[in-house]
């Protein structure tokens, strides 16, 4: 059945969504919500993290009904990154939800979003996630990363199961976005995002959560992504950010490469690649210092310390 007004109806599902939220902007958070609100087939219980954001987030949500804000709860913590909203969120799930699902507050979804994530439950699903196209991009994330459907499981003329080593094309290019993912709590209750990076905590969470489990994907492009804050996205050549975003790149790697079993040809994939970032990272600070730009020296002694440990 469709509709949020809180009454009688026989829902097929409960789902949890949570949006970790720190914008600037005013408006986004409120389409989002929306978003959620609108999904058919499903009871929605949106749970919105205020992670120590500049704009308040009852500015946007003060424009909702009585009876939407009824299935909306809002909760507020010190800045600790998106990683730390989502865990303060998955915490805070009542414990009779089954699914969990993530919505960046500058995303939205189209309304069947959750309905086809029912759907891939109903199929086996411990973990769902869909296509997108990335901000600026001309082609979709399968694309990119070179999903063909042809190597998986169709179930249906939307839904595949995901065949052969989802580690592997995590570790390289991920096709999993964050406002795309749903999940089975009860076979991923413990698992949390890290939070001792600002890079790669969602892709080690995906990592963690499909490992052993049966995972089901939609071509299907569910959400539309925005152009809020996004601090890594800012974090490009010559800005000072960049060493924080390598930094935190190359700890993403040796996790990884310390927690999960990797093939002898994945060792080698990673090792060069932890190279490119040392020349990078290196790159980096010679042209911040040669121009005589202010730079956070955390990542330069971080980074050190990181190789004369290795």
């Amino acid at each position: 059945m469709t509709g949020h007004d809180g009454g009688q109806e026989e829902w097929r599902a409960q789902v949890a969504v949570i949006l970790p939220f720190y914008q600037r902007k005013a408006g986004l958070l409120l389409r989002a919500v929306r978003s959620a609100l609108a999904q058919r087939d499903c009871r929605v219980h949106v749970i919105v993290v205020d992670d120590g954001s500049p704009q308040d987030p009852m500015q946007d949500l003060r424009d909702l009904s009585a009876s939407d804000m009824a299935q909306v709860r809002l909760l507020r913590q010190a800045n600790g990154g998106p990683g730390a909203a989502r865990n303060t969120g998955i915490q805070a799930v009542p414990p009779e939800i089954p699914f969990i699902a993530f919505l960046d507050t500058d995303d939205q979804w189209a309304e069947d979003h959750l309905a086809r994530a029912i759907r891939a439950f109903e199929a086996g699903a411990d973990f769902y996630f869909t296509d997108y196209v990335p901000l600026g991009s001309d082609k979709s994330t399968f694309e990119l990363c070179g999903l063909s459907l042809e190597n998986h499981a169709r179930l249906a003329p939307d839904l595949f199961r995901y065949q052969g080593d989802i580690f592997a094309a995590l570790l390289r290019r991920a096709p999993v976005g964050t406002s795309t993912v749903v999940y089975r709590k009860s076979a991923c209750g413990a698992e949390r995002f890290p939070t001792e990076f600002s890079y790669g905590e969602d892709v080690m969470f995906w990592m963690r959560l499909t490992r052993g489990r049966t995972v089901l994907f939609s071509p299907v492009k569910a959400a539309t992504y925005g152009a809020g804050v996004n601090i890594a996205a800012s974090a490009r050549w010559g800005n000072p950010s960049n060493l924080n975003k390598l930094y935190s790149e190359y700890r993403f790697h040796l996790a990884v490469a310390k927690e999960f079993p990797l093939t002898a040809e994945q060792q080698r994939w990673s090792e060069n690649y932890r190279k490119g970032l040392r020349s990078a990272f290196l790159a980096n600070l010679i042209h911040l210092s040669i121009r005589l730009k202010r730079f956070s020296l955390r990542p330069v002694l971080g980074f050190a310390r990181l190789l004369l440990t290795a």
